[in-house]
C-alpha cells in the first residue's frame, strides 16, 4: 500500500510538471498570436478550475491543465470523441437492453447523452461531487436533466449509500486533474457499487494506466467480481475495466454477431473493439 501510495504521489508530481511546461509553451504561442486553444468557460470556486474549452470543431472539458476530460462535436454533441468512451460502450455487448443504469461522475455527460439517444426507455442517474461540472455539461456538451436523467450533487462515497434501488449497468468514470480520488477506487465503494448491480449487471470502470497503479486497482476489482474483463484503448493511456458480481460469465462467439448488430445500431466499430476485450484471470 504504501509503494502503491508512493507511485500515486509521484505521478501527480509528474503530472503537474508536465502541464506547468506545457502551459508555458502554450502562454509563449498565444503571445505570438498563434494561440491553438480558446478558453469560452471556467468556474474557479472549487479545489480545481473547471473549464470549457473550444478547439475547432469541438468543445471539451479540462480541469486546470491539458488532460481533456469529456470532448463533443459542437454539431452534434452525442457522438463519442475520446476513444475509452467508445471502448467503455462494449459493455453493451454484455447487457444488450439496459434499462438503469448508474454514472459515478458525469464529465462533459457524453455517455449519458448517448445512451439517452439510443435506448428511449433507459433510465439513467448520475452521481457528480461538482454543481460546475453539471452546469458546464448542460450549457456545451448537450446534456440535461428531464424524467430519465437525473444529476444528484454529492460525493460518490455518501451518494451510493443513499441509493435504493439497483441498477443494470454502473459506470465508474470520476477523475480529478490529475488521479481518481482514493476513496473512490477503494475496497469498500467498489463493494457497495457491486450491491447495486442487479443479477447478470455489470460494473465498468475506465481507468489511467500511465501512473503505475492499475494493478493494485486491478487487484481490488478481482475481489469483488468474480468475472473481470478488461479493454486497453491505447498502449499506454487507459483501461476500461468489465466487472460482474452475480454469477460467472464467458465470452464465446455469440458476442460477434451481437457486435455486428451493435455496430450498425450506433454507428461505433464494435468489432475492431472487440479485439481489445479480454479476460482478467
Amino acid at each position: 500500500m504504501k509503494q502503491w501510495n508512493f507511485l500515486r504521489e509521484q505521478w501527480s508530481r509528474m503530472i503537474q510538471q508536465m502541464f506547468s511546461a506545457e502551459e508555458a509553451v502554450m502562454d509563449r504561442l498565444a503571445s505570438q498570436g498563434r494561440e491553438i486553444f480558446g478558453l469560452v468557460w471556467e468556474n474557479t470556486e472549487g479545489p480545481s478550475p473547471i473549464q470549457v474549452w473550444r478547439k475547432k470543431d469541438r468543445f471539451e472539458m479540462r480541469f486546470g491543465n491539458r488532460v481533456v476530460q469529456s470532448s463533443c462535436l459542437r454539431s452534434d454533441p452525442n457522438q463519442l470523441l475520446l476513444s475509452y468512451t467508445r471502448h467503455m460502450m462494449l459493455c453493451l455487448l454484455l447487457v444488450p437492453e439496459p434499462r438503469k443504469v448508474l454514472h459515478i461522475g458525469l464529465g462533459g455527460g457524453t455517455i449519458a447523452n448517448f445512451l439517452h439517444r439510443l435506448f428511449p426507455e433507459v433510465e439513467q442517474t448520475v452521481i457528480e461531487i461538482n454543481e460546475a461540472v453539471l452546469e458546464a455539461a448542460c450549457q456545451f456538451f448537450g446534456f440535461e436533466e428531464d424524467s430519465r436523467r437525473k444529476v444528484i450533487i454529492a460525493d460518490a462515497a455518501q451518494g451510493i449509500l443513499d441509493l435504493d434501488e439497483n441498477f443494470d449497468l454502473i459506470f465508474l468514470d470520476a477523475y480529478g486533474p490529475a488521479s481518481a480520488p482514493e476513496k473512490l477506487i477503494s475496497i469498500p465503494f467498489i463493494t457497495r457499487l457491486s450491491e447495486l448491480l442487479v443479477p447478470g449487471g455489470w460494473a465498468v470502470g475506465n481507468f489511467w494506466t500511465m501512473n503505475g497503479d492499475f494493478e493494485e486497482q486491478c487487484s481490488r476489482w478481482k475481489k469483488i467480481y468474480p468475472t473481470l474483463y478488461q479493454a486497453r484503448t491505447r498502449p499506454t493511456a487507459n483501461k476500461i475495466i468489465f466487472g460482474r458480481k452475480h454469477g460467472k460469465a464467458s465470452l464465446n462467439g455469440s458476442l460477434k454477431d451481437r457486435a455486428r448488430f451493435l455496430q450498425k445500431k450506433t454507428g461505433l466499430d464494435m468489432l475492431k473493439m472487440l479485439v481489445n476485450l479480454e479476460k482478467i484471470d
